[in-house]
This record gives structure tokens, sequence and C-alpha cells, in this order.
């Protein structure tokens, strides 16, 4: 994403899943805090790719579920389950990893035919003199 991410910054999952920021099972109100500021900015961040996409004229109904839930997860309920919480995360997580695969999947394949169907062999007449000279000079050391 643009500015966050949406596991944990020491490599996977959430830093929540760590028992360290639970609080005899429950979360203390500083991680709650801390877990809503990270919610805000992936919300933020998700939104600000879901416009980027709509500018380019990508459908992103997959990003909109994303988006959804990631509104989900700032409730006063999910908070009293720490397990539950870790599970509507990874739900969240794993829509936005498929909707990021789909998506290079469709970067790659219009990068590929733009290649394939890029046009003819001609070249450029400023190019061409070059292009001749250079065929030359590898004749002449051979």
């Amino acid at each position: 994403m643009a500015g966050g991410d949406f596991g944990n910054r020491n490599g996977g999952g959430s830093a929540y899943g760590d028992a360290r920021f639970w609080n005899g099972g429950r979360f203390s109100p500083d991680d709650v805090r801390q877990f809503r500021n990270e919610l805000r900015q992936w919300q933020n961040d998700a939104q600000e790719l879901r416009n980027r996409l709509g500018q380019a004229g990508l459908d992103a109904k997959e990003l909109d579920q994303v988006i959804r839930d990631l509104k989900g997860l700032d409730s006063d309920q999910n908070f009293v389950d720490p397990a539950n919480l870790l599970a509507l995360q990874a739900a969240a997580l794993d829509k936005l990893k498929r909707f990021e695969f789909g998506l290079r999947k469709k970067a790659e394949s219009n990068n590929k035919e733009e290649l394939a169907l890029s046009g003819s062999d001609e070249v450029p007449a400023g190019f061409r003199t070059a292009i001749e000279e250079y065929y030359r000079a590898l004749a002449r050391k051979r």
C-alpha cells in the first residue's frame, strides 16, 4: 500500500497476535488506540488506491470489499475477543492479497500484449543510418 501495511512490521501476521500486546486476553486502551490509528491509515491507503484505480479506469469491486472489511474492524465489539479481531484482520488481508495478485496478473498480461502488438519492424529514418553503420562496424571487426 502507499504508506501502510496490513501485517506485522516484523514480517507477517498481526502485531496483535503476540501475547505481550494483550492484557489478560484483552487489549489495553493504548493497544486499541494504536490499532485504530493503524486501521485508519490502512483505510486511507486503500481508499487512495481505489481512487487511483478508478482514475485508470480499472474495476475495484474487490478492493471495495476490503475497504468495507477494514471499516468493520473498527468496532468496540472486535476488541473484546482478540482471536476474533485477528481472524477478521487475516480475512481482510487475504482479500487484499488476492486483489493484489489479480491486479499484478492483469498488469503483466497487459504489458505482454503491448509488447507483442508493438507494430512493425520499421526503424525511424533518423536511426536507420546509425544502425547501418553499427552493423558495418561489426562486419569489419570479423
